[in-house]
């Protein structure tokens, strides 16, 4: 038996009290550059947790790189003034300031040419770089140096270095990126030459005790890009000369591989593990972490057991969840709040819009948020509907004491999560209602299934909650004579299409309405063909599991057509015309239409019963407008936190 995740592990000198790392997590809670307290609550809730250390989001150590206004610009003063806030926020906890440069990956619409290794232009963006010259290479390396002298004199444990994901470090490192002839190009004992004077100048800059880590890209996924292979020999030099304490280990970079960096539902638990283990072979005793969708105990203990890695890093567990380490070892008698790997938050983070999760509404808001409050006396609410905005609002208003009672049409809780649930690739979303279901059931909510509420049923409540949800838009097509279902209607088909049966997928939606019933009848050995009036798929999705999504799709050949709209159909036959220029085109063959748009809010009963009967009434999530799950679950956590 190896180590277990709950004992403490040294790092240099810093003894972590376990064996869980929160790793750096973008927040786009910085303001113009500079940190907030928003920031620093965020930190205090996560120390709180549990977690044995905490690696906080990159800050920019140079000029030369500005990802976003949000991300705090290190090489200012004024702003490692305020950073001081964050490690006293840990109150205790090891807290590591990741240092950052982007390199050629300034993302965000950058004013000035950003500063790459190489003329190539960044993947993503396109971006062609300013090339650095060796003034501004020592530049750089000054920079890194002197913000992690600041870090120590501000208090943190420690500093890493972002040598991941394509930024400045890996376009050093990898030679998809560097192709310079000069010192820091050419072979790998050149392209590590940057790297490895970056941690002998930041080990000299701090003291003996100065935890210094590395995060590194164990592979970019990309023809010529880096390997284990590679990252293991790096992480062998730096270790050989003493230079590194914490070796974090991920993958991907900017280009298509990017999918990896953040692995969505679609992948399974740890799938990049073997990375870690790769590196932690050549480390000679380094610890080395382990991430990259690790959701479960079970997981991460395997992983420190049987060696994999001595760490195990957590970030979107941590945001759904910020006392899943207090939870894991039963602490704290509620469940985990699980991270459904729906990527919301990452997608939000790169428009530049702050943190935020599909089912924890305390992210993002830690400066401001509560307890909810309990209520002086065992007042009754009834709530109508038990999709994610109804079960939500139930288990908190129950938690603060109010009797509830959830009337609900159907047979089954939880609306538009439990029909997701049902489509091939996207059972996770079950997990949301299984959470709030247990958290139903510990607070004492009562369910009355199968039965709807009507303006004519005498209610004797306090408050009403309207959380009827809303219907699917089931359109006429001129001509068509086949059958037309709706999204929700996918899983109760028969399991085994027609012979030579083609289905089209009628995407108006941009998410996984549209793309759950193709991914779910291309599972059942349907031919599938996509067809938007947008111009791109998944419009709604992030840009990670947009790349996921065309992937899956290619790999089955799957037409798509994007830039054209359904205008009327015959025998087996859809006719679509291009919204641009009016041109018209048939699919053959078609023997079912799925059609993914517009839903319409379940909205009789508030509108109606208000004046019957309702003393107090609140419509909310998709009864107050069709929206999203994150719109729902937030919509009903705020009302229930409100009512009194």
């Amino acid at each position: 038996m190896g180590a277990q995740l709950f004992e403490p592990v040294r790092v240099r000198e810093t003894v972590l009290a376990n064996r869980l790392v929160h790793v750096a997590t973008l927040t786009q809670l910085g303001r113009d550059g500079l940190p907030t307290a928003a920031q620093a609550a965020y930190l205090r809730r996560r120390a709180a947790g549990g977690v044995g250390c905490i690696v906080t989001e990159g800050v920019s150590v140079h000029s030369s790189s500005r990802p976003h206004p949000g991300v705090v610009q290190a090489y200012r003063p004024e702003a490692f003034a305020g950073l001081r806030a964050w490690p006293q926020a840990a109150a205790g906890v090891p807290v590591l300031l990741q240092l950052w440069h982007v390199g050629r990956q300034q993302l965000w619409g950058p004013r000035e040419a950003p500063w790459g290794v190489s003329p190539e232009p960044d993947a993503l963006s396109g971006s062609v770089p300013h090339v650095m010259t060796d003034a501004e290479i020592e530049a750089v390396l000054e920079a890194f140096a002197a913000a992690a002298r600041q870090a120590e004199a501000a208090g943190f444990a420690g500093v890493e270095l972002h040598g991941a994901h394509g930024y400045l470090l890996t376009q050093f490192l990898s030679p998809w990126s560097n192709t310079r002839t000069d010192r820091w190009g050419g072979d790998a004992e050149r392209r590590r030459a940057f790297v490895l004077e970056l941690a002998r100048r930041v080990r000299r800059a701090t003291g003996p005790r100065f935890i210094v880590g590395i995060k590194l890209s164990g592979h970019e996924f990309v023809p010529g890009g880096l390997t284990e292979r590679d990252a293991a020999d790096l992480v062998a030099a730096l270790a050989a000369e003493g230079l590194v304490d914490l070796v974090g280990v991920s993958q991907g970079n900017f280009s298509l591989s990017l999918e990896r960096h953040v692995p969505d539902l679609h992948f399974p638990e740890a799938p990049f593990a073997y990375l870690a283990r790769t590196v932690r072979e050549a480390a000679a005793g380094v610890p080395v972490i382990a991430m990259g969708r690790i959701m479960s105990r079970a997981t991460a203990e395997r992983l420190v057991a049987e060696g994999w890695a001595d760490l195990v890093g957590l970030s979107r567990a941590l945001l759904a969840d910020p006392d899943l380490p207090r939870k894991w070892r039963g602490i704290d008698g509620e469940p985990v709040r699980p991270c459904l790997a729906c990527n919301v938050c990452w997608g939000r983070i790169h428009q530049g819009r702050p943190v935020a999760c599909v089912h924890n509404p305390e992210l993002g808001e830690e400066e401001r948020w509560t307890p909810p409050a309990p209520i002086p006396r065992r007042a009754a609410v009834v709530v109508a509907g038990a999709g994610p905005a109804g079960l939500e609002a139930a288990w908190v208003l129950a938690r603060r004491g109010f009797r509830v009672t959830v009337y609900e049409a159907a047979g089954e809780p939880g609306g538009q999560a439990a029909r997701l649930r049902r489509l091939a690739g996207l059972e996770r979303f079950g997990e949301l209602v299984d959470y709030q279901l247990a958290q139903c059931a510990r607070y004492g909510v009562a369910f009355r299934l199968g039965t709807p509420l009507t303006p004519e049923d005498p209610v004797e409540a306090d408050a009403v909650v309207v959380a009827t949800g809303s219907v699917p838009v089931r359109p006429t097509i001129p001509g068509w004579r086949g059958p037309v279902r709706v999204p929700d209607e996918v899983p109760d088909l028969a399991p085994a299409p027609p012979a030579g049966a083609t289905a089209v997928v009628v995407d108006e939606d941009g998410g996984y309405y549209a793309y759950g019933p193709a991914e779910h009848l291309l599972a059942r050995g349907w031919a599938v063909v996509l067809v938007t009036s947008r111009t791109a798929l998944g419009a709604r999705l992030d840009y990670l599991s947009r790349i996921g999504l065309e992937r899956r799709l290619r790999t089955h050949d799957v037409p798509v057509w994007t830039g054209w709209r359904v205008v009327g159909g015959g025998d087996r036959v859809l006719l679509l015309e291009d919204v641009f220029t009016g041109r018209r085109r048939a699919i053959e063959d078609v023997a079912l239409v799925v059609w993914a748009g517009a839903r319409r809010a379940v909205d009789d009963l508030w509108r109606t019963g208000r004046e019957a009967w309702f003393r107090r009434w609140a419509p909310i999530g998709d009864a107050f407008a069709p929206r999203d799950l994150l719109a729902a679950v937030h919509e009903g956590h705020r009302l229930a936190r409100e009512i009194r």
